[in-house]
């Protein structure tokens, strides 16, 4: 089975796609898989599948869509279970190593992070760069979630940006400013107070001989975010003396952690 969150909703058992038309559905499966393996409670279900106003749907409404759903998933249904009884019910969506999307992004982030502790951003670099291939629009981005895959969503939003300011750090570090330069302003027009972002945008402008725009970037982050680290003061004025540490293929002066 191959089943992919980080963009459209996917789910494909020997080579067919299963994934319920129906919005309810589609909306309990989502749930399910953001927490695949891990009960999910009937309750949650229910305000998952409420108005998201006043109340929560009904447990004989959550039944009918977990019916439906499994009718949905055909020879996959097995995968959808029912957990305890009564008002401990819950459900609970198996998945097996190497199937989910968001398993294998995260293990490909923290292999690169180990490479790069390593003291091998080439190969840190490669791997970071498969992880962030596997979003291909926003997580779920033809679901319409409840505040349940909300929160999840909120968590996997994180982990991306986190990755982001890896990959911009570790290109900086083989000297490949230039190839990233387009995709950190655009980042940083789309995160104006990100200050790591920021930092790594103003070094790899500086290092493209632009100095008088890397001194504008962080201009325009001041007005932002009132106020900077003192990290980032200190590029500042490593830009302004035009300091040579800034040309190597580590001068990036922020670590992104």
């Amino acid at each position: 089975m191959r089943i992919a969150l980080l963009g459209p909703l996917e789910v494909v058992h020997d080579g067919r796609p299963i994934v319920p038309s129906a919005p309810k559905q589609r909306t309990l499966l989502a749930l399910l898989l953001l927490n695949a393996n891990r009960e999910v409670s009937v309750a949650q279900c229910a305000g998952e599948l409420g108005d998201g106003a006043s109340k929560n749907c009904s447990v004989s409404t959550v039944h009918t869509h977990i019916l439906q759903l499994r009718k949905a998933l055909g020879p996959a249904a097995g995968r959808l279970r029912t957990t305890g009884a009564g008002p401990d019910a819950g459900y609970l969506f198996i998945t097996e190593p190497g199937e989910l999307d968001v398993d294998r992004f995260d293990e490909l982030v923290a292999v690169a992070r180990l490479r790069r502790a390593d003291g091998k951003p080439g190969e840190a670099a490669r791997l970071i760069t498969e992880a962030l291939d596997l979003w291909h629009t926003e997580a779920l981005v033809d679901v319409k979630t409840g505040p349940g895959a909300q929160r999840a969503l909120v968590g996997l939003r994180a982990k991306r940006m986190e990755a982001l300011v890896i990959c911009a750090e570790l290109a900086l570090r083989l000297g490949r400013h230039r190839q990233v330069l387009g995709k950190l302003a655009a980042l940083v027009h789309l995160n104006p107070a990100d200050e790591r972002l920021t930092a790594h945008l103003m070094t790899a402008l500086y290092r493209s001989g632009r100095q008088a725009d890397a001194l504008a970037v962080y201009q325009r982050f001041l007005t932002t975010a009132e106020t900077g680290s003192r990290a980032l003061s200190e590029l500042q004025t490593a830009i302004l003396l035009a300091d040579p540490v800034l040309d190597g293929p580590t001068a990036d002066l922020l670590s992104a952690g």
